[in-house]
């Protein structure tokens, strides 16, 4: 049984979750790492900017920064299970008409989305088996920024990581979460013409806004 399949990404993310999700945003908002890239990007400046999140699940995410004046937002996810509550979402804040949804895989159809200002991938390049081919994808279309959140690189989230790999084999969940070492997705996102602007790094996970480097 390979790894990561459409039905693991299901079961893993259910119509369930997504309801979840999206109560839980409604309620209180985005989460920490979330929020932080939030606001960092909103502090950056997103007005009249297009957007572009990869793996946004109800799209939380993608509505604040809409908020905070960016144009227009594409969501990309590799699962079909978010998709009604995320447009429940998009139809609560009256953001109808600036968001596109798309169902694909972006480490395998880049071309799926196009380009766009700024490219979000939170907490998805753990989900990945193909890490580098998602980050090279999410700066080949950024104009201007790629905001990231990975785990860190720290033992006890290898730890942990393996532990939720090893129960999910178990339930013969075709599915596994990655631990890509954060150096290497930096060192890409840099040979590729992005610099660290700005970087978060708590216990579990570590956000890291990149921009595009002036030609020259």
């Amino acid at each position: 049984m390979g790894c990561c399949t459409p039905e693991g990404y299901r079961t893993v993310f259910t119509a369930r979750t997504a309801e979840r999700d999206a109560s839980r945003y409604r309620r209180k908002g985005l989460p920490g790492t979330a929020r932080w890239l939030a606001s960092r990007l909103a502090a950056d400046g997103v007005r009249d900017q297009s957007v572009l999140e990869v793996g946004g699940g109800v799209g939380g995410l993608t509505v604040e920064l809409l908020r905070s004046g960016a144009a227009r937002a594409t969501n990309v996810e590799i699962t079909d299970t978010y998709e009604g509550p995320a447009r429940d979402l998009i139809a609560d804040f009256g953001l109808e008409g600036r968001v596109d949804r798309i169902v694909a895989d972006f480490a395998e159809r880049p071309d799926a989305a196009s380009a766009a200002d700024i490219v979000v991938l939170h907490r998805v390049i753990c989900c990945h088996p193909d890490g580098l081919g998602l980050t090279e994808a999410a700066c080949t279309h950024a104009r201007r920024s790629v905001a990231i959140t990975i785990p860190r690189g720290s033992w006890w989230v290898r730890l942990g990581f393996a532990a939720m790999n090893g129960w999910l084999r178990l339930r013969r969940i075709p599915f596994a979460g990655y631990v890509h070492p954060p150096a290497q997705i930096a060192g890409l996102a840099q040979s590729l013409g992005f610099r660290t602007e700005h970087r978060e790094r708590g216990l579990l996970w570590e956000s890291i806004i990149l921009q595009r480097a002036p030609a020259g």
